[in-house]
């Protein structure tokens, strides 16, 4: 690219000083912005030496102030060619070539100005200046969210100095922004070792490691990133998620309210905030702290979701306003991304169809219980399956899982667009949703309308708020035909039985051979419904029912009480409810022994407003009958239709009242309690609640009828 011509030296009498003096001259007229004079002086000392390096190297510092980095390219080059011996030449050069996104150009020069050698100090400063720039504008990229642009300008700086740790830290953040986590891994980790002091290189593994799956990877490198500085709140805030995803909820309210004090403008600080309040029951407090993550960032899909969901769970906020809301998020975020275009797919009625899952809970979650069986018995003859797993981290649970499916993507490292040609690339017909609103979703995929049918089933029992998601999977006993299909934006899809089948997982303890009631000499109630579903007007209701049985007991399950805090919190808020806590047993979440904890108590209460679900079907199967209270839309509503399943309407009260009196009524009658455990899980099993193969057909019914309906309305894209 460039000679090795040097330039002449121009001999007037001997003496050089007129063209250093025309130079100076114009190289003041530029710093006081007399453009027109500092070129005029240019060009009468290029008229008398041609070939002057400094009058060219100013001709582009001037140019490129007063047209752009464009135009001041030919004079940089035309003062490196005088002069290559001059870094300062180079350096300009590499600028202006920066300036214009002419990567692969500066690269080229960088590398041929490092070939030179770099033995003096002038060398050197330019190298580490061009650099620094270099990745100031790959910083800058990043932060506009041009993955692209940022990744090549951090190759260029990594390219030139191996042991810039700030670019290298910057090429892991890139990493993880596009999926590629292990790459993202590796590159903060050499990121540490050439800074190990530095706190904001351990916050970024942490993030990383939360995404992989290693909580306690995570939560010793960001404990680390908040020993080096207390004050980065970004490390708080993550340091709050990690905890959250571990359930040690006062520990991560705890870093989030840090987090919130250090930088009240950092959204996800709040959301992380409301997340760890919602799970200690703090339901109001933290659909504020939802909206003040949304007030700092409006555009935080996550804090949306999380406050929808809150909603759900909050006492005393109608249904229709959880619907609003909803409707608002998929105009706001969802509805401008639908994409109106005729789909190819092949409109033969009768012919196999592919159809598509998408989730984040295709793993060691409540969701594959449900799933799990329906894929063993769905007919592969007529359907073929592909999943599309949301989460970087799988386990043992995916890879059972991926053995049920005909193919099986994880999409965690591609954005929305990628993801959703891949599904139209797949030719999926029917594309279901297993999250909605929850942890991990990727509504905006539905939103860009990849397959000719979506659906929203199994992980929220709500709407979606999106125009795109044609229809919601549910029954009779959750959605009663005439009263909640007003509050979606999805059709109602009934199915004529229930709309999910559960199994117990392998192993699952055996039932109590004796009621606890026996041995105790006194009834215990029992939740173990997470602290988040229940309103004050359950807690309200069980202090009623421990009044009217002054020796009953109740055992509840609850989330970090472990925790001195949190259990001071906990106490106050049954205690101002009317909780005898003298008669309150508290225990710990816990995975390890968990199905015989269901040995502790004789009969189980429901959580209202929010019903629960998987622990329900795990009640019952344990041969522990339920108190529910039937409600009006789907997640109050769980409980009953479980009941009516498995043929114990009997235990489903109509109102508050009513659910007092026959919780009372169950315990103070010891033979009815007795027969009613008694056989208990053998009636779950032999129930439609676990006929697998009844349901799966039934659900490939509903697939090929909605296959059908859209074949018949050729104008919908």
């Amino acid at each position: 690219m460039l000679g090795q011509r040097r330039s002449r030296t121009i001999e007037h009498g001997g003496a050089t000083d007129p063209l250093e003096r025309t130079l100076s001259k114009a190289v003041a007229h530029r710093v006081a912005g007399r453009f027109q004079k500092a070129r005029n002086n240019l060009q009468r000392l290029l008229e008398a030496a041609p070939q002057h390096a400094g009058a060219h190297h100013e001709l582009g510092v001037l140019t490129s102030k007063a047209d752009g980095a464009g135009p001041a390219v030919p004079h940089f080059v035309a003062a490196l060619r005088a002069d290559p011996e001059q870094p300062r030449y180079w350096l300009a050069l590499a600028l202006s070539l920066l300036v214009l996104n002419r990567v692969g150009e500066v690269r080229a020069l960088m590398e041929q100005f490092r070939s030179r050698g770099l033995a003096d100090d002038g060398s050197r400063s330019v190298l580490k200046e061009f650099t620094d720039h270099a990745f100031a504008r790959g910083q800058e990229r990043y932060n506009a969210g041009d993955l692209a642009a940022a990744e090549a300008l951090a190759d260029l700086v990594i390219g030139l100095d191996d042991t810039h740790a700030n670019a290298t830290h910057l090429a892991g953040a890139i990493a993880a922004g596009k999926g590629r986590h292990q790459q993202a891994f590796d590159l903060f980790s050499i990121a540490i070792y050439r800074e190990p002091d530095n706190a904001a290189y351990f916050s970024s593994l942490g993030a990383v490691l939360i995404t992989m799956g290693d909580n306690s990877g995570a939560i010793s490198a960001l404990e680390r990133a908040v020993a080096l500085d207390p004050d980065l709140a970004i490390a708080q805030a993550n340091l709050s998620g990690v905890y959250q995803r571990i359930s040690r909820h006062g520990a991560a309210v705890s870093h989030a309210r840090r987090a919130v004090a250090l930088d009240p403008a950092l959204a996800n600080a709040h959301n992380n905030l409301g997340c760890g309040l919602k799970s200690l029951g703090h339901v109001r407090e933290a659909i504020a702290s939802f909206d003040r993550a949304l007030a700092t960032d409006p555009g935080h899909i996550t804090a949306h979701s999380n406050r929808l969901f809150a909603k759900l769970y909050a006492e005393g906020v109608p249904h229709a306003d959880y619907a609003a809301d909803a409707r608002s998020f998929g105009a706001r975020f969802a509805d401008p991304l639908l994409r109106r275009r005729p789909f190819a797919n092949d409109r033969d009625a009768g012919r196999r169809l592919r159809i598509g899952f998408v989730s984040g809970d295709l793993c060691t979650h409540a969701v594959a219980r449900f799933i799990e069986p329906f894929l063993r018995h769905f007919d592969r003859v007529q359907f073929e399956t592909r999943a599309y797993m949301t989460q970087a981290a799988e386990d043992a649970v995916s890879a059972r899982l991926r053995a049920l499916f005909d193919g099986w993507h994880n999409i965690a490292g591609l954005d929305d667009d990628e993801a959703a040609d891949l599904i139209e690339a797949d030719a999926i017909d029917i594309l279901v949703d297993l999250s909605g609103h929850s942890a991990g979703h990727r509504l905006l995929v539905f939103a860009r309308k990849p397959a000719p049918v979506q659906v929203s089933y199994l992980g929220h029992p709500a709407t979606t708020g999106l125009r795109a998601m044609d229809y919601r999977l549910t029954d009779h006993g959750l959605d009663v035909p005439g009263q909640t299909e007003s509050l979606h934006t999805e059709t109602l899809w009934w199915l004529p039985g229930v709309s999910a089948t559960y199994e117990p997982p392998e192993g699952v303890a055996p039932v109590r051979e004796r009621p606890p009631f026996e041995d105790n000499g006194f009834v215990t109630f029992g939740v173990m419904n997470r602290f988040e579903k229940i309103g004050d007007g359950a807690l309200q209701a069980w202090a009623e029912i421990l009044g009217r049985l002054p020796d009953a007991h109740l055992f509840m399950v609850v989330g970090d009480v472990e925790v001195p805090e949190v259990r001071a919190q906990v106490e106050v808020r049954l205690s101002k409810a009317g909780l005898p806590i003298d008669r309150v047993r508290l225990h710990p979440r816990t995975t390890t022994g968990y199905f015989q904890l269901y040995h502790e108590f004789d009969i189980a209460l429901d959580s209202f407003p929010y019903n629960g679900g998987t622990t329900s079907c795990d009640t019952l199967s344990m041969g522990v009958p339920i108190i529910a209270l039937r409600g009006t839309h789907a997640v109050a509503s769980v409980g009953s239709s479980l009941l009516s399943t498995v043929g114990l309407d009997e235990l489903a009260a109509e109102t508050p009242e009513d659910y007092v009196a026959r919780a009372v009524a169950l315990a103070r009658d010891a033979n009815r309690l007795r027969a009613l455990r008694t056989g208990l899980r053998e009636r779950v099993y032999a129930s439609p609640l676990m006929d697998h193969a009844r349901f799966a057909r039934e659900m490939g019914e509903a697939f090929r009828s909605m296959w059908k309906r859209w074949i018949e309305t050729p104008q919908s894209p």
